[in-house]
């Protein structure tokens, strides 16, 4: 593990380099494994390696005086790192964010679909040690071990050479942690889709994960059939998302209806509120448009490719 380390990661709030741990004798990676044991063994991770140091890259165009306008980065130890399993989707799922993409239009290409995106990021700690503890697949010492990973993590923010106090996260699986997709994908596995209540003539819709982005797809020959079925699982989704307490912003929730559309179908609705349709969507990083050859994501390199080049010219 301490040999797959990144050579090049930014310390921790501890401050120790990924290629100072790379370093240590062999007698200090002994005493290493014995401290890990130590935590499984008692089934209490340590307070120090749930400290995460924040620091904001501030977005381009955006007045800085906002704190909607910083991208919030967290830092945790690299020691801690050591003690998670790696289950980043590449590695666990052997899938990429570009192999799954294509699976998730070639789902949608043929008829019509729609996709609600970028909706989930909070998860409430009691509620997910509930659905642990009633998971019979997970050992009870590694459920254990998660709640007291998962409890009194704190952060404290750092701006050049000035911190603030540290400050409790109530909230919110730490997207710097290798559990965290394995974590969110447990807490997430029972939302819900129509497979209990369709006709015999009817498909269910698919719901596609990729770490915490997540799309439903329904299709139909007819939009206001794939519609209807669509707003069915929304009206599902919203007891389940009151249940387990997720927050939904309905305001960065996007809508694609694709194919050869004579009339728009009715808006969808999530929460009381109406999701506007949208000629393109933004998943997983790709812009995705209503005839899905994601001709808007050509046109989207070829732009940022040309202000590169702009800013290089002087340069060269």
């Amino acid at each position: 593990m301490i040999a797959r380390l990144p050579k090049r990661k930014a310390p921790g709030p501890n401050g120790i380099l990924t290629a100072a741990i790379k370093q240590l004798p062999r007698r200090v990676m002994v005493a290493m494994t014995r401290l890990f044991n130590g935590v499984t063994r008692t089934e209490h991770f340590p307070g120090s390696w749930k400290m995460g140091r924040v620091f904001s890259i501030p977005k381009a165009s955006k007045n800085l005086r906002l704190a909607s306008s910083q991208r919030p980065i967290i830092l945790l130890s690299h020691i801690a790192k050591l003690f998670e399993p790696d289950t980043q989707p590449s590695s666990s799922w052997h899938e990429s964010c570009i192999t799954w993409l294509p699976n998730t239009i070639e789902l949608t290409a043929p008829l019509e679909s729609s996709s609600i995106s970028r909706a989930f990021d909070r998860v409430w700690y009691p509620g997910f040690l509930y659905k642990l503890l009633n998971n019979i697949q997970i050992p009870s010492v590694l459920v254990q071990t998660v709640a007291s990973f998962l409890k009194y993590r704190s952060f404290f923010v750092a701006v050049k050479d000035a911190t603030s106090d540290p400050r409790p996260v109530h909230a919110e699986v730490s997207q710097s942690s290798c559990l965290s997709p394995c974590l969110y994908a447990i807490y997430t596995d029972d939302i819900p889709t129509l497979a209990v209540q369709l006709q015999d003539w009817e498909e269910d819709v698919v719901l596609a994960f990729y770490a915490d982005d997540s799309a439903y797809l329904s299709s139909s020959r007819r939009a206001d059939v794939a519609v209807a079925k669509f707003q069915r699982v929304l009206d599902l989704l919203q007891n389940w998302l009151d249940k387990w307490r997720v927050a939904v912003n309905v305001t960065k929730t996007a809508s694609l209806l694709t194919g050869q559309l004579r009339i728009m179908s009715p808006k969808l609705r999530l929460r009381g509120q109406k999701v506007d349709w949208q000629t393109r969507v933004l998943y997983l990083g790709i812009q995705i448009d209503r005839s899905m050859p994601v001709a808007a994501q050509a046109e989207h390199i070829v732009h940022q490719s040309r202000a590169g080049w702009s800013m290089l010219r002087p340069v060269l």
